[in-house]
């Protein structure tokens, strides 16, 4: 994501930062189920755009995106800030959020992705996140 003025955020943003952790791989886009591509980590969904269909059901224009949370996290996302964080009947039931992604900052989402890629990292993958991590602040500090 690019720094400096506030811009919306985009499916490529998103992107971006997830296909940067351990063990994430994005897939193309394929006919059907993930027209427009998804993120996995652990053979596990993090996140897909979902515009289309959030368009049907709300009515709303925009960039939408599903990401992956845990049940706790899910509920507070719903109740701390509705206008951001918010589900449809079809995603209801799934083990995330849909995101207004014009609503949402660039700090607070890759905050939000981190957590995703995190509730499906296996100890491995944390282990080399947390070893990348430390080697980025020492080179920073050095």
């Amino acid at each position: 994501m690019a720094s400096g003025s506030r811009r919306e955020t985009d499916w490529d943003d998103v992107r971006e930062v997830l296909v940067a952790l351990p063990g994430v791989e994005y897939q193309p886009p394929s006919p059907g189920v993930f027209p427009n591509g998804v993120v996995r980590a652990n053979k596990r969904l993090l996140a897909y755009p979902v515009r289309r269909r959030v368009q049907q059901e709300t009515g709303e224009d925009g960039e939408f995106v599903w990401v992956r949370t845990g049940e706790s996290e899910k509920a507070a996302l719903l109740h701390e800030d509705p206008a951001t964080f918010f589900v449809t009947p079809h995603f209801a039931t799934s083990p995330g959020v849909l995101v207004r992604l014009w609503r949402i900052d660039e700090q607070r989402l890759r905050q939000l992705l981190l957590d995703a890629w995190r509730t499906v990292a296996s100890k491995r993958m944390l282990a080399d996140f947390e070893r990348s991590k430390t080697g980025a602040d020492e080179q920073n500090q050095g």
